[in-house]
């Protein structure tokens, strides 16, 4: 395991060209077990992306993720590669024209062969087929943010933490998030419920497990200590202070704005429709960015009871997860952006009875 500032030579996407993201070239990290082609654990997530999907080559799935990968979304979740190289294609015919757009790759060395990926995309495409999220094909362009969590050893993904701004995407083509929502879950309420018990597990483990530890003088510290101060405190102008007053914060849907009281307003909206509210920390990584700025990633889960008016509906009295990742740069120990992204969709399935009780 290594410090999160070491390998300086393992460089953020940020200021570089796409040309010099794909130049190939002598290693510039020990990756044992990984393709030669690989100058360096960032350089193994982007490259091995633009080659599954600006490239094509669905097949490379097979070399890239284990056979019994599991991949975690709010949508539920997905096992074995057979089903990642299937889901990749069915997405292809949706919007063959996909570019997916990396903005940064904040990644750790978790000890024992273990590197952890937080991804940031921004994915361009035009709804060009017919799509069991987006409905029928509409040839309108669209883009939403992704963020892939990725546990990789020996040059294959074997555990993946996916959100994705869906809501924005449905939104884009003209769709009904709502009608969509209730839709699935209508599909959702048959067959066997046994299917949906992630959901429960994972709401349990929300409200149970702590958080993951943070090393002394680790600088995912202060974003984590403003998460905690607000989702378990309740004490949002406190939280707010560890922001620079002209922060940029993007949430999901069109959340887009400037500042404190901005940053204050996206939670506080959705606290407001949560009652029991639980949150706990997963995972943390953190490195240098050009200028001496500093990049964080966190994965969090939130679980709470759905029982107050506002942003998502009337009260339902469901139990709702809620799985996010954040990505905050921090300069001079302030935070200077956030980028926080989760399913929003998903979270309306689950007012709409869908994803298990």
């Amino acid at each position: 395991m290594m410090r999160w500032d070491d390998l300086p030579e393992v460089r953020s996407l940020m200021g570089r060209t796409l040309d010099d993201l794909l130049e190939e070239g002598p290693r510039r990290q020990d990756l044992p077990g990984y393709d030669a082609v690989y100058r360096d654990f960032v350089d193994y997530i982007i490259r091995c992306t633009h080659r599954i999907w600006e490239q094509k080559n669905v097949g490379l799935c097979r070399t890239h993720y284990s056979a019994d990968c599991a991949i975690h979304t709010l949508a539920g979740p997905v096992t074995g590669v057979e089903a990642v190289v299937q889901n990749t294609i069915t997405t292809l015919g949706a919007t063959p024209d996909r570019l997916l757009i990396g903005e940064d790759v904040i990644w750790s060395d978790d000890g024992n062969g273990n590197l952890y990926s937080s991804h940031r995309i921004v994915s361009r495409s035009t709804h060009m087929g017919d799509d069991p999220l987006l409905g029928s094909a509409t040839m309108v362009s669209n883009g939403v943010m992704t963020i892939a969590d990725c546990l990789c050893r020996e040059n294959r993904i074997v555990e993946e933490w996916l959100v994705r701004d869906n809501l924005r995407g449905v939104l884009q083509v003209g769709g009904d998030p709502w009608a969509i929502a209730r839709a699935q879950a209508t599909s959702d309420q048959a067959g066997d419920p046994s299917r949906h018990t992630w959901r429960k597990d994972a709401i349990a483990r929300t409200r149970d497990e702590g958080d993951v530890a943070i090393p002394d003088g680790h600088p995912a510290a202060a974003p984590a200590a403003m998460l905690a101060a607000a989702l378990r405190d309740d004490l949002y102008g406190d939280a707010a202070s560890a922001l620079s007053p002209a922060a940029e914060i993007r949430w999901p849907t069109n959340r887009h704005g400037w500042g404190r009281g901005y940053w204050v307003g996206c939670l506080t909206q959705i606290r407001a429709s949560l009652h029991d509210v639980s949150y706990r920390l997963e995972h943390i990584a953190a490195r240098p960015l050009p200028g001496g700025d500093v990049a964080v990633a966190l994965r969090w889960s939130l679980a709470g009871n759905h029982r107050g008016n506002g942003v998502w509906g009337w009260s339902s009295g469901r139990e709702l997860l809620v799985m996010a990742v954040s990505h905050y740069r921090l300069r001079g120990g302030l935070i200077v952006e956030d980028i926080t992204v989760f399913d929003e969709l998903a979270v309306l399935r689950q007012i709409s009875g869908g994803l298990g009780a």
